[in-house]
């Protein structure tokens, strides 16, 4: 028996493990939404393969588990070892057979501080990026935004859209709160985004395959609510995938990942594009777009229809 674990929520899971914050638990609405969307991952599945999503109870134990994000869970639930392959046949496949990357490993290299180190070691850490511990550590001459070291599509985040420092008082508390949860946030200016951009690859046993590249349909919340598969780079990617294939890498991570990319617009009007917005070292919507646009045999253009994580 073969489970599909729709764990959509991990980054939760990640910060328990990594003791990070506080302990805490989505909303409904939130859990709702995900569970919604988990559907997606039946691309992965054969007939008679059970599916897990989140609100459904406790997950039943099964000899083979894929997972959209390996977690201490994750691991426990799978009765005998993955059978480990080179990577090749079919993408709805080839992801039950990669290596499985220990949940700390995953923990350590899904943290934000761990994109921003691997962002300035590529060259591309965005102006005054950091890591911040406390409230006198905020401000930049134009607007700024803390996240949460461990989130996803525009989850627990404060965008501050004024200049200077926190004056008013709900501001202040809501992001004394964000640090009072989530321990040292990450700073980062705040630009204005044209056009959202997404790649995504596997770490295999073989190396480094570099699946391709999409474009990101983001609403105002900066949750994620469509894939547009490209034939096309976006300028800087692929040296930036590389480059984080590597990091991963070197940190000990095997397994699907994606990076997250974005162009945006200048104080002075110009266009520029930040090749690293984040990294995802698990399952992405990405990947799920092109396993269903390969298992269709249709043209690599797919879509959610609603928001998500990305």
């Amino acid at each position: 028996m073969r489970l599909v674990l729709a764990n959509l929520l991990a980054e939760d899971d990640l910060a328990r493990l990594a003791r990070v914050g506080r302990p805490r638990s989505p909303s409904r609405e939130t859990v709702e939404r995900v569970a919604g969307l988990a559907d997606q991952l039946r691309v992965f599945a054969r007939d008679g393969d059970r599916l897990w999503v989140p609100g459904s109870g406790r997950p039943e134990p099964a000899d083979e588990v894929l997972a959209w994000c390996e977690t201490p869970e994750a691991v426990a639930l799978r009765k005998r070892p993955r059978q480990v392959s080179d990577g090749d046949g079919p993408l709805h496949e080839i992801l039950w057979h990669l290596p499985a990357a220990p949940p700390e490993v995953v923990a350590a290299v899904n943290h934000r501080g761990f994109h921003l180190r691997v962002a300035r070691e590529l060259g591309c850490a965005l102006p005054g990026a950091r890591m911040v511990e406390r409230l006198a550590d905020l401000g930049a001459p134009g607007p700024w935004v803390v996240k949460a070291p461990y989130s996803a599509s525009g989850r627990s985040r404060y965008i501050h859209r004024e200049e200077g420092r926190l004056a008013d008082p709900k501001a202040v508390r809501t992001v004394e709160r964000l640090f009072h949860l989530h321990g040292p946030l990450l700073f980062e200016p705040w630009m204005e985004r044209t056009a959202d951009f997404g790649a995504c690859a596997l770490l295999t046993p073989a190396g480094l395959r570099v699946l391709g590249f999409h474009r990101q349909t983001v609403d105002v919340k900066g949750q994620f609510s469509g894939i547009e598969l490209m034939d096309e780079t976006p300028p800087g990617m692929a040296e930036t995938v590389e480059g984080v294939g590597r990091a991963l890498e070197r940190a000990g991570y095997a397994g699907p990942f994606g990076i997250d990319a974005w162009e945006y617009r200048t104080a002075d009007g110009r266009l520029a594009f930040n090749p690293l917005g984040e990294i995802n070292a698990r399952m992405t919507f990405g990947l799920v777009a092109r396993a269903r646009a390969e298992r269709s045999g249709s043209s690599p253009a797919a879509g959610s229809g609603s928001a998500a994580p990305a």
